[in-house]
């Protein structure tokens, strides 16, 4: 009965008049107090304190002189004699589709590590590359669709694949940190955007944060706001990304360390260089949940197998 009371307490508590109307309430207060259930009852049932909410803090170096990677002309293949657009597929059997998502089926299987010409650039829409072939494809019935971005080695959009392999591996790295693996696509929250049109700007508050972070290095919009001015980038698009996360660490003085990321001490050195631009990292100064080193040195040891 004294349980019984209790439930009663809390549901004529929290049915006060939030949304009921007068004679609702009324009606439902003459039927806590029939049980018993007074206003001394109904103050004793605890109300959750409000939760005090941050913004999340992201550190970015000013402008300068430090040294950093020389991005390549645009699209430039792996192969000097590669077309002017072009996809290289992965390791891996590659799925053609008609949608950019994870549930329609494939139309056609594109072969392993096979060059593919385009008729035009390679674009993206969430985690998925968006082409037309140049000429027909043999035994594919479709003038082109949507690959996900983890069938593509690489292609003429551009981005992580013109980076030496230890630079790569530690852009792996710090997306691994960031938990948003390979997608380029993710929100604060593991929420997603399709667009990347522009850096989606989206405030979210979770427990006790609130941020705008997004993409796959979780840039916040008032990060990449000054990036993309200074890089004249004129999307969030992946590449874009990349080559804004290499100029963070450029400014950092990281770049150096990066590039030589495979020696444990250079690894070490650029994680400490870039914990105040990136939360998840050892030493973070800004209260939220960061891995180890040793963690992140078997992530990036993974990444650089790759």
């Amino acid at each position: 009965m004294k349980y019984l009371l209790t439930v009663m307490s809390v549901f004529c508590l929290a049915a006060a008049p939030l949304s009921a109307e007068a004679g609702a309430y009324e009606e439902l207060s003459l039927s806590c107090e029939a049980a018993g259930i007074g206003q001394q009852d109904q103050a004793a049932v605890p109300v959750p304190a409000a939760v005090e909410q941050r913004e999340a803090v992201q550190e970015l170096p000013p402008n300068n002189d430090e040294p950093g990677f020389n991005w390549p002309a645009a699209g430039m293949a792996k192969d000097a004699l590669a077309p002017a657009h072009f996809v290289y597929t992965g390791r891996v059997q590659a799925a053609l589709k008609l949608s950019p998502d994870d549930v329609s089926p494939a139309v056609c299987d594109l072969s392993p590590g096979t060059l593919y010409e385009t008729a035009y650039k390679p674009d993206f829409e969430g985690d998925y590359l968006r082409f037309e072939f140049y000429l027909p494809v043999t035994d594919c019935p479709q003038k082109g669709g949507y690959l996900s971005l983890l069938q593509v080695s690489s292609s003429s959009a551009g981005g992580l694949w013109e980076l030496p392999r230890p630079v790569r591996a530690f852009l792996d790295t710090l997306a691994y940190a960031e938990g948003t693996d390979w997608h380029y696509n993710y929100i604060y929250t593991f929420a997603t955007f399709d667009s990347y049109a522009a850096h989606p700007a989206r405030r979210i508050c979770a427990g006790s944060l609130c941020s705008t972070a997004a993409g796959r290095y979780q840039f916040l919009s008032s990060t990449w706001a000054p990036l993309a001015s200074d890089l004249a980038l004129g999307d969030f698009s992946p590449p874009n990304q990349d080559k804004a996360c290499l100029e963070t660490i450029r400014r950092a003085g990281a770049y150096g360390l990066v590039k030589n990321s495979y020696k444990y001490e250079n690894f070490s050195a650029a994680l400490t260089k870039l914990n105040k631009i990136w939360a998840s990292l050892p030493g973070s100064p800004y209260g939220q949940p960061t891995h180890s080193r040793a963690e992140l040195w078997k992530a990036y040891q993974a990444a650089l197998a790759r």
